[in-house]
């Protein structure tokens, strides 16, 4: 799920099990992947492998907030963790070798006295070793005292401008999918009586496409089972709608709504994901297998999803205590590990590989 959760939010710890004939049903089931988590640690950038934990250089005061395996080469991709440092600045490593994201990508960082030359949207995505990126920069002319913006995503450090504009541009995710880049939008700002209406879209690569009009974009998803599913997911920002949940699923592929049953949008979802022929519909403490409601019902109260993910139906899973002061992880509904204090750390990403 794309819940950040920074300093003060969840980190865990999974152990990966060994494959032999007198292992448990839970290490029969997951023997075959490796299982990468990557999060906090003591306020150190941080990532466990099976439960191998492995503190990256330059890490202080920086929370991971994604984790991606391609090629069996490792990224992370962190933030600064404020209020300890309040300029926004982004880091990455590959295979833990720290780079700053702003000198990556040739551009003007951050500072104390202007903190929005940068906007990173907070994602890396790698494919086949490319390293993609997107984001906003603002250029400002002193001559003219004007500044402007542009909507740019760049492949291995170099830059492609999607748009360029005198007022704020809103940068959305950022994905791959069959060797295109898609990059969420929204644009075409106007005021009526002082209400703001625009343009939900998504580049491929570099054509703009409209979905909706004045709805905000929540995530891309994508099938890895299928080379002809992709959808783009939309939160409605009116105050009177609950924002954080999904609202409509468009098929970037047909252009078709993609249609939820009444009783899971209904529901409350924060979000989605698409696997083989399967769907999940993940809640607040509760998910939908298609049409089937699995409820977590935790009897110490860790039923709070925090982050969510599938591979071949295995099912894994971080969740809040209420008193949001611990988290645990579990897998196919089987706890694997704890911590018990999450103002010392925090957990934001999982990625599972299945071994050939």
């Amino acid at each position: 799920m794309k819940t950040q959760i920074l300093a003060f939010l969840t980190l865990f710890l999974f152990c990966a099990s060994c494959s032999d004939e007198n292992s448990d049903p839970l290490e029969k089931k997951t023997a075959s992947y490796d299982v990468y988590l990557g999060g906090t640690d003591e306020y150190k950038a941080c990532y466990w492998k099976n439960g191998q934990q492995t503190f990256v250089p330059g890490g202080e005061n920086l929370n991971v907030i994604q984790v991606v395996v391609d090629n069996n080469d490792i990224y992370l991709l962190a933030t600064t963790i404020q209020p300890m440092n309040q300029i926004k600045e982004w880091y990455f490593w590959k295979n833990g070798v720290k780079h700053n994201v702003a000198e990556y990508l040739n551009v003007e960082p951050n500072t104390a006295t202007d903190n929005d030359k940068l906007f990173l949207a907070s994602q890396i995505k790698v494919n086949n070793g490319d390293v993609y990126f997107s984001g906003v920069i603002r250029h400002y002319n002193p001559s003219t005292g004007q500044n402007t913006y542009q909507h740019c995503y760049w492949k291995n450090g170099i830059k492609t401008i999607l748009d360029s504009h005198a007022n704020a541009i809103f940068s959305g995710g950022l994905e791959i999918f069959n060797n295109d880049v898609y990059i969420a939008s929204r644009k075409n700002f106007q005021y009526t009586n002082n209400t703001p209406s625009w343009d939900l879209g998504y580049y491929k690569n570099n054509t703009f496409h409209v979905v909706s009009n004045s709805l905000v974009f929540q995530n891309f998803i994508k099938n890895p089972s299928s080379s002809s599913q992709f959808y783009l997911s939309t939160r409605n920002p009116n105050p009177s709608y609950f924002s954080q949940y999904i609202y409509t699923v468009k098929d970037i592929i047909s252009g078709n709504d993609i249609q939820i049953p009444a009783n899971i949008i209904q529901s409350g979802i924060i979000d989605m994901y698409a696997e083989g022929t399967d769907k999940y519909y993940i809640g607040k403490d509760f998910y939908y297998k298609n049409n089937t409601l699995i409820q977590m019902n935790n009897s110490n109260g860790f039923n709070n999803i925090s982050h969510f993910a599938v591979k071949d139906q295995n099912i894994y899973t971080t969740r809040l205590h209420p008193s949001m002061s611990s988290v645990k992880f579990y897998i196919n509904d089987v706890e694997a590990q704890s911590l018990p204090d999450i103002s010392k750390g925090c957990f934001n990403s999982i990625f599972v590989v299945k071994n050939n």
